[in-house]
């Protein structure tokens, strides 16, 4: 598993070690090979490879496995969690914590020491109707909220950014997809300081707002080709088709998704593209180009 195929699940293992408030210095990756650990960092995450706790080694220190294989021969002092992967732990090792797994494969030999061993048994999900168009409603409330208020405060932000998604929709495209992924790295890398992790959740939350930022613009487009007078009335219109379009196309199987991911990626680059909207955004020209 890569760096960059590891982040969704480096992001879950930052929050559940930010939610659960222990006291954490320093964290370890490791992403391919054979390694033999005989001493963790407060947190030691597998994500490719394998990595060994050896049968005479004791360690300090919980090991989360989001990719790889983690074999505990020895002592771990502190949680096994297992998110991807497998862990497997042998006759005779110890783990003081606990052996939680989510996902994956988990073998705990029985003659093995283990505080406690738990399986997350997750809830199956409801496609019944009235909970589709609950989440829905949810959703055209939230963006509607602030599409409304938006439009009436500062219509000239939606402007800008609109027109920079009509004018230059392959820009913002490129602009879009480079700054998203670059602030979703920078943001988990920053987290693996955990000093930082605050500060990191904050713009994790910033990065998401942004894209519901230019959820909301594709809506007030929408809106401003209909026949409706009020500029607020429209946006809300252009809203619920919007989100009723993406639920259209999250039908579809991959092209769907594909289509979802582009207008989430054109709509954050139109967003820093024109300063938040707060500029309009002209391309830049090569002097003496034709």
């Amino acid at each position: 598993m890569s760096p960059t195929e590891a982040i969704p699940l480096l992001i879950v293992v930052l929050l559940m070690i930010s939610i659960g408030g222990g006291d954490v210095q320093d964290m370890s990756v490791t992403f391919e090979g054979d390694n033999d650990v005989e001493a963790l960092a407060d947190v030691h995450v597998v994500a490719g490879g394998t990595t060994t706790v050896p049968e005479n080694a004791a360690v300090d220190g919980d090991i989360y496995v989001i990719g790889g294989t983690a074999a505990i021969d020895g002592t771990v002092d502190g949680d096994v969690t297992l998110l991807n992967g497998n862990i497997s732990v042998s006759d005779g090792a110890t783990v003081t914590g606990a052996v939680q797994t989510y996902s994956g494969s988990a073998s705990v030999s029985p003659d093995a020491s283990v505080g406690r061993v738990s399986q997350f048994e997750a809830p199956t999900p409801s496609s019944s109707p009235a909970q589709r168009v609950g989440g829905f409603l949810l959703q055209f409330l939230v963006l509607g909220a602030f599409g409304w208020w938006l439009v009436k405060r500062h219509p000239l932000l939606f402007e800008n950014v609109g027109a920079a998604v009509t004018d230059h929709a392959l820009v913002s495209g490129v602009v879009g997809s480079l700054g998203a992924t670059t602030l979703l790295v920078l943001f988990v890398y920053m987290a693996f300081t955990l000093i930082l992790l605050p500060l990191a959740i904050v713009g994790l939350f910033a990065e998401f707002l942004v894209i519901l930022y230019g959820q909301a613009v594709f809506g007030y487009l929408i809106g401003t080709r209909l026949p409706i007078e009020r500029d607020g009335v429209a946006t809300l219109a252009g809203i619920a088709v919007f989100l009723l379009v993406l639920e259209l196309f999250g039908i579809v199987p991959y092209l769907g998704g594909i289509a979802q991911l582009a207008v989430a990626v054109v709509g954050f680059g139109a967003v820093l593209n024109t300063y938040f909207g707060l500029q309009r955004f002209e391309p830049v020209t090569i002097p003496g180009g034709t």
